[in-house]
């Protein structure tokens, strides 16, 4: 199934950036210099902020420029591929023997061609005429890359989220019981993707091929990014690293420790739980550390909302938006097709009104 056929419903995943743009915009890069004031257009005179991966911003950054917004690159994330171990490389030895490779998002292609070449038998193992493995991918732009490379991509999903890619599966036969999967990924990802294979009887092999980090701090004032009219996030892990940078150089929590936890969103009652318990002393030690962990997360959310309050948050998808929700956030818009080119139409759409 060639992404040219793509139909595209009603959403799509946090990890899956479409690189289309909205009707009407002109190609990317033009006017990219130009004086906001020169170009006019639906946000003229609005402020957006792009949180992806400075290498991946301008998915967002042109059209959004060109469609007359003044755009401020604040990456809160870096990729970083994954030094190749023993196992790995066992892996990609054999990557033809598996029947089917799941792809969830554009980094996953990328580094994982890369590693095929390196350490594998290359990207013509994926290639051989008769029998090779089904290729998927979790929405268009991945799916792109796939064919970017060469490869061609045979199941896209309606819907751009783990959940969809999986119903596509399903209705095509593809991963039965006794299947082999392979999903090259993120170091740290959703799991419905491999449970759910795994619960309908599949052999999944997971291969991490790279880290989602947070950098080392945002390269734009607090203040500044509290004054945009619009904050973008296309994924759960640039949710979480905007609200831990932000609430630290905010000093809005009462220690780094108290901004983690708030960024981690839900994860703070997990943490303490690790608190040894020594009978009903360490348990009421454990219950009380835990009470206090979730109330100073609620108290760093609640300032960081509140710095935010005159901020649009916009989502790429649902996936984000929970994210945005757990971290105490509100969420002012989410694209109705889970791409970058969904998100930008939202933006419109909400400029509009």
């Amino acid at each position: 199934m060639s992404a040219a056929g793509d139909r595209r419903g009603a959403g799509g995943p946090s990890s899956e950036g479409g690189c289309g743009r909205p009707a009407g915009a002109s190609p990317a890069g033009a006017g990219r210099d130009r004086p906001v004031a020169e170009q006019g257009g639906p946000l003229a005179g609005r402020t957006v902020v792009v949180t992806r991966p400075r290498g991946q911003a301008d998915a967002l950054a042109v059209p959004l420029r060109e469609l007359g917004a003044e755009v401020i690159l604040a990456p809160v994330i870096r990729i970083v591929p994954r030094s190749l171990d023993e196992e790995a490389r066992r892996v990609l030895a054999g990557v033809a023997t598996y029947d089917l490779l799941v792809f969830t998002s554009v980094n996953g292609v990328r580094i994982f061609a890369d590693d095929l070449d390196e350490a594998g038998p290359g990207l013509s193992a994926l290639k051989a005429p008769g029998r090779r493995p089904v290729l998927a991918a979790i929405g268009p732009a991945t799916a792109a890359a796939l064919e970017a490379r060469g490869l061609a991509c045979d199941v896209v999903p309606e819907d751009y989220v783990a959940e969809g890619l999986l119903a596509a599966l399903e209705r095509r036969g593809v991963a039965p019981a006794g299947a082999r999967v392979l999903i090259p990924r993120a170091a740290e990802a959703r799991s419905v993707l491999p449970d759910t294979l795994r619960g309908r009887g599949a052999s999944v092999d997971l291969l991490p091929v790279y880290d989602t980090l947070a950098v080392d701090g945002l390269e734009v004032p607090c203040e500044r990014l509290g004054r945009a009219d619009f904050i973008t996030f296309t994924s759960s892990s640039t949710v979480r690293a905007f609200v831990d940078l932000f609430a630290r150089e905010a000093r809005a929590g009462d220690a780094p420790a108290a901004a983690g936890d708030v960024a981690r969103a839900g994860n703070a009652s997990a943490e303490i739980g690790d608190v040894p318990r020594a009978g009903h002393a360490g348990a009421a030690a454990g219950d009380a550390a835990r009470a206090d962990a979730v109330s100073r997360a609620g108290d760093v959310a609640t300032r960081v909302a509140d710095r935010l309050a005159g901020v649009a948050l916009c989502s790429i998808g649902p996936v984000t938006s929970a994210t945005l929700r757990e971290c105490g956030l509100p969420v002012a818009i989410e694209a109705r097709e889970y791409t970058t080119a969904g998100l930008i139409a939202a933006i419109v759409d909400a400029a509009s009104v």
